[in-house]
Parts: C-alpha cells; structure tokens; sequence
C-alpha cells in the first residue's frame, strides 16, 4: 500500500495586504526623505538672506559716500561764497571784464592729431566759460534723472518723512529689485555725464579767472573781480553736484530698504522650511511606530495628517515672495 502524506485541512491562506500595510512602510521613508529635503532647502533660503543683508550693508556704504561727498560739496560750495563776497568787496565793486586781447592763448599740442578740431573745442569751451563767468547763466540747472516707478517714488517720500521701519520695509517690499538697479544706474551715468560735458569750459573758466598778463593793461580791482567771478561759478557748480550726489545717495538708501526686505522675505522661507522639517520628522516618527504594531490605524492616519501639514507648510515657502503674506 502505498505511503500517503496526510493533508491538514486546519491550513488558513495568507489574508491579503490592506492598502496601510502596502503604503505604510513608503509613508515613512517617505516623510523622512520630505524632511531633509525640506531642511537642505531651508539652509538655503537662509543663505540667500544671508546675501541679501550684505548687499544692504554694500549699499549702506555706498549711500554714506554719496551724502558724505554732496556734504562736502556743498560745504565747498559755501567756502566758494564767503571768498566771493570778500573778493567782491576788495574789488570796489567792480564790474568783471575780459578784454579780448588780455585773454590767455589757446594752446594745441604739437602731437595732437586733430589740431584744428582741438582748437575749436578750446575755443568753444572758452567762449562757454565767458559767459559763465559774466552772464552767470552756467553750469545750467541740472537734476538727478526723475524716478517714474512709483513704488521708488513711494518710498523716497516715505523716507524723506521719516516714517517708521516697518512701514518703509513694507513698501521696499514692492519694488522690483531691477527698477532700483536701473534708475541707480541712471542717475550715475547722469553724474558721469555731467562732470565730462563741464569739464572743459570749467577748466577753461579756472583759466579766464586767474588768467595774468604783465604786459597788458589790467587793473587791480578786475583782477580781483575776475577771481570773485571764478568763485562764484565754483559755487554755483558745487551746489549743482551737490544735488546729482543727494539724489544718488536717496536711491542707494532705497536699495537698502529693498535689500532688507528681500533679506526678510527669504530669512521666514527658511523659517517656514524649518517648520514643515520637523513637522515631516514628527511624521516619519509616528510612521516608525506604526511599523513596529500590528494594529496602528490611528497612527498612520497621525502619520499621513502630519505629512499632509509639512507639505503645506513647504508648499506655501516656496511660493513666490510676491505671492506671500510676509
């Protein structure tokens, strides 16, 4: 007879897997990969604040040198007026005159390539300066370019009032970081202009003033009231610069306001990473523990909550800085 293997009919088929046991294990490599995720990206928002209030801190000093030089200037400006007046009164008061034939020769280099252009640039630069000198009708009114954004217009006004911190950060926060670039920009190459267009008939106005010749006639009282007249004009050029340096120096404190608040804007991202970091750790805890029982369901519906909170709280820091509340 043959042997006979008896089969137990007490055997049970394996029960299949719920849906928590198959995504149960994925849900906590799951939020512990979202955690560090989420703890790298903080670190660099932070970085980038970091970056930011630099910048502030650059421009901080940029817009020192800029009052520092127009309060310097117009101090310059000042000294220019005190002598003018002394000169003036030493003069008698004497009407300023340049004879045509008591003026210094305009001189070309022997190696200039274009000496008949060089002459009349001389000649006109000359001529400009006269008039300047005696009509007092130069260095023309210029001003700093006008700001057309008007968010940087808000904010000029805002700090020429000197409103409180908060209230200038909340309108730094509007302006479009290149908008202040540019308009920076502009008003230094108006500066930059203007000193290269002046240059020559104040060199050519220096000249005039303080021009001297033994062999023509010349009285001691125009002498002195050329002199007076060549301070007079420095004075009206001081102030001028004075006034192209302030208008930079307001918009390099601008960009320090911006810098601060895109500084902030980026150091509460990191905040807000920080946040949903530990929250996905909180998760990925609960999620361990669910693992080690055999009956967990309200851990992992604690797990997959948590999960769900730290990916709203990354969610919202990576929105775009326009788009958030702070």
């Amino acid at each position: 007879m043959a042997n006979t293997i008896p089969v137990s009919t007490d055997a049970v088929p394996e029960a299949p897997k719920s849906f928590i046991d198959k995504v149960g294990p994925a849900l906590a490599i799951g939020l512990t990969a979202i955690a560090a995720v989420f703890g790298s990206m903080s670190a660099g928002q932070l970085q980038y604040a970091m970056f930011y209030k630099s910048q502030a801190a650059q421009d901080q000093a940029k817009s020192t040198n800029q009052w520092t030089l127009a309060g310097f200037k117009r101090d310059r400006a000042l000294i220019r007026e005190g002598d003018a007046v002394g000169l003036r009164a030493q003069s008698g008061y004497a009407v300023t005159t340049f004879p045509p034939d008591n003026l210094p020769l305009i001189a070309v280099k022997k190696n200039d390539p274009t000496p008949e252009e060089t002459r009349k640039k001389l000649e006109a630069a000359q001529t400009q300066a006269y008039s300047w000198l005696v009509k007092k009708d130069g260095p023309p009114a210029t001003f700093p370019p006008e700001i057309t954004d008007e968010h940087i217009k808000a904010l000029r006004q805002a700090l020429e009032e000197r409103r409180p911190e908060a209230e200038l950060l909340a309108l730094a926060a509007k302006i479009d970081i290149a908008a202040i670039n540019k308009a920076i920009d502009d008003a230094e190459e108006k500066t930059t202009v203007t000193d290269k267009e002046w240059d020559p008939t104040l060199k050519a106005a220096a000249e005039l003033a303080t021009y001297f010749n033994d062999k023509k006639a010349d009285s001691k009282e125009n002498r002195i009231a050329r002199q007076a007249a060549g301070f007079e004009l420095d004075e009206r050029r001081y102030r001028i610069e004075s006034r192209l340096n302030q208008g930079v120096g307001f918009l390099y404190d601008i960009r320090v306001k911006v810098s601060s608040a895109t500084s902030d804007k980026y150091r509460k991202k990191s905040e807000l990473l920080g946040y949903a970091m530990l929250v996905a750790q909180v998760g990925a805890v609960a999620a361990s523990l669910a693992l080690a029982r055999k009956k967990a369901g309200g851990l992992w519906l604690i797990a997959a909550v948590i999960g769900f909170i730290a990916l709203g709280f990354g969610g919202y820091a990576l929105a775009p800085a326009a788009l958030l509340a702070f």
